[in-house]
């Protein structure tokens, strides 16, 4: 076969993406490539690009393209979905558009005018200036066509649907990557790699024409280095078995429910674009919810969707009754994905706005839970706002969740699947009003109180010690910890401003703030040789990593107060000190005196505050005394 170039496949041919195709998925690494490919071309040599796979769009369809049909019926232009290589051929056109606004528009490229570049590869005007179409571009109802139109080739809108999508933003970094790249070139080296882009980079060009088989091929596709997603498999998928319901009214009907979840499901995911969402944990957790959940499927959802439930034996041909699929099963369960899709959102971004999400409390438990970690509770949650459960209930189930991650994960350090088989379980029941809020609030509640062992916190930071990893300072729920202790003293405060901020508390910037010692690792100063000297290297080191000797603090300020005294850590007289910090500095810039009794003291306020806010019982005065590990201490005053 012939090895055609750009110019040849677009030479009098209609380009169109078509439903059942993911968008634009190229990541920067990948567009790199690209350029660097054409950039190493010699140019008077060819450069092997891959496979472009057309599918013959029917006149029953593209007849429905009212913006198109002036270029296919009066100037013989062939309509053709791009089936394979979309990746390649989008990559392409937007490097295409790129150089056209990067070179003076009454300059030349290789003998041709910017217009007719423009006229041959982007955008075909009539002669009347009425009618127009685009040579490449999506099927419409697309959010990436309405984007590529507009953002990407600078057209006008006529809808003014602007909606942002994974696909959208990977449209958005190419174009900038590209015009970047291209700045840096005079207009012959750009003359260049548009010649090289259009006529040394050479296909295989395929056209096929049978229906079903485009659906089956398109699985087993590949993409540079990029495979289909199970979001876009499942999709290519549902669009396929919707062609197998033959002489169904619905069939259509299925087909554009489809398209309509997909492309919210994308909005959605992409929504915050500073932490786009994986769709693959959406999709697994929608399953463990929508689904029957075992255990020994729980980590293969998407063989179950593909392999087991949406196949086309099970439409046309099932072993038995219980596996036959039907159109409305489909509809169903698109229509679930779809529903659910915002939810999902919403849980994982409280505090972006949407409209009908304003209960502040939900907002906060929410946050709450996200920065302790949802663990196995994703499935419940969404089961319980898709199941238009009350907010009040909601919050009660958001309590329960956090006090059970807590309790079992941060202080009983039990095994990290405890329970997850019987939530996953919950989760349908609660979606399917099987079960309700307050049953589902009780069983969390109660697996709490079966679990629950002080004795096990206590050996785990004894461990620590032990280890020489520095005891309560290298407890993994430390900082989660510390930051809800800050929180609780601003409310109970009536603080109208927190100070200290999780985003910083996790952070591993120069100016994050970290767990800082109160009375120093490297104790030289003279104040704390009065008040710790007595003690021998293994107390010195326990005390200094005990519970209440550590504050959340921020780099700079932990390096302007390191070791002074502790009058002056309260404030260095220089603007910098406890005094003007977060509530919990507020509160040790209170005492007076920080000596081995301070920390004990602190000690216990600190699990007192623990027993109060998770409501347990850790024991009595001399089990916590051991825990802090500093029965050395009490017996100094005891002496």
């Amino acid at each position: 076969m012939k090895l055609q170039s750009l110019s040849d496949i677009c030479e009098r041919r209609v380009l169109r993406i078509p439903d059942y195709q993911r968008g634009y998925a190229w990541s920067l690494q990948q567009i790199a490539d690209f350029w660097e490919d054409i950039v190493q071309l010699d140019i008077e040599r060819v450069h092997y690009t891959g496979v472009i796979t057309l599918e013959p769009v029917p006149a029953k369809l593209w007849r429905k393209w009212e913006q198109d049909e002036w270029i296919i019926e009066g100037m013989g232009y062939r309509p053709f979905y791009v089936v394979d290589g979309q990746q390649r051929l989008t990559t392409s056109m937007i490097l295409i558009q790129a150089i056209i606004e990067s070179v003076d528009a009454k300059s030349q490229l290789n003998y041709q005018s910017i217009p007719t570049v423009r006229q041959r590869y982007v955008l075909c005007k009539a002669d009347d200036g009425q009618r127009e179409s685009f040579i490449f571009g999506y099927e419409t109802d697309n959010p990436s066509d309405e984007y590529l139109k507009t953002s990407i080739f600078g057209e006008h809108s006529h809808s003014n649907l602007f909606q942002e999508t994974l696909y959208t933003q990977n449209l958005s970094g190419a174009k900038e990557y590209f015009k970047k790249k291209l700045a840096t070139l005079d207009h012959n080296q750009i003359a260049s790699i548009f010649k090289k882009l259009t006529q040394r980079l050479k296909f295989n060009l395929y056209e096929i024409d049978d229906e079903i088989d485009v659906f089956v091929t398109f699985e087993t596709m590949n993409n540079r280095g990029k495979p289909l997603t199970s979001l876009e498999l499942l999709k290519n998928r549902l669009i396929y078995l919707s062609t197998l319901f033959h002489g169904h009214d619905g069939r259509d009907v299925l087909r554009n429910k489809i398209n309509s979840a997909w492309k919210t499901m994308y909005e959605y995911l992409g929504k915050n674009a500073d932490s786009p969402l994986d769709e693959n944990i959406f999709l697994r957790n929608h399953w463990t919810m929508y689904f029957k959940y075992t255990r020994n499927k729980g980590d293969d959802y998407i063989n179950y969707l593909l392999n087991d439930k949406f196949t086309a034996k099970n439409v046309t041909h099932p072993s038995n009754r219980e596996d036959k699929v039907t159109i409305e099963e489909i509809s169903n369960y698109v229509e679930s994905l779809q529903g659910s899709i915002r939810h999902w959102f919403y849980i994982h971004n409280p505090y972006f706005y949407l409209p009908h999400y304003d209960n502040e409390e939900n907002k906060l438990l929410l946050d709450r839970l996200q920065r302790l970690s949802f663990r196995a509770f994703r499935p419940l949650l969404l089961a319980a706002y898709v199941s238009k459960q009350s907010t009040d209930k909601i919050n009660s189930l958001l309590i329960a969740a956090e006090r059970y991650n807590f309790i079992l994960f941060s202080l009983c350090h039990r095994r990290s699947n405890t329970g997850d088989s019987e939530f996953f379980s919950m989760a349908r029941e609660l979606l399917k009003g099987k079960r309700d809020v307050v049953s589902v609030v009780k069983t969390i509640n109660d697996w709490i109180d079966y679990y629950f062992d002080a004795g096990r916190f206590h050996s785990y930071i004894a461990e620590k010690y032990e280890l020489g990893q520095q005891g309560f300072f290298r407890w993994d729920g430390l900082r989660y910890f510390l930051f809800e202790y800050d929180q609780w003293l601003t409310t109970r405060g009536k603080q109208s401003t927190n100070k200290l901020h999780w985003s910083n508390l996790k952070s591993v910037k120069r100016d994050a703030v970290t767990i800082e010692h109160i009375f120093p690792q490297t104790a030289t100063n003279e104040y704390w040789k009065e008040r710790f000297g007595g003690l021998n290297a293994q107390q010195t080191t326990t005390i200094t990593n005990s519970l209440g000797n550590l504050v959340p603090l921020s780099r700079s300020k932990n390096s302007s107060l390191q070791n002074d005294g502790f009058d002056l850590k309260k404030n260095n007289k220089n603007g910098v000190g406890y005094y003007n910090g977060s509530a919990a500095e507020n509160e040790l810039a209170q005492i007076v005196e920080w000596d081995q009794e301070s920390i004990l003291n602190r000690g216990f306020e600190l699990l007192e505050f623990m027993e109060l806010r998770w409501n347990i019982k850790l024991g009595d005065d001399a089990f916590k005394t051991n825990l802090l590990h500093l029965d050395f201490v009490v017996t100094q005053e005891v002496l």
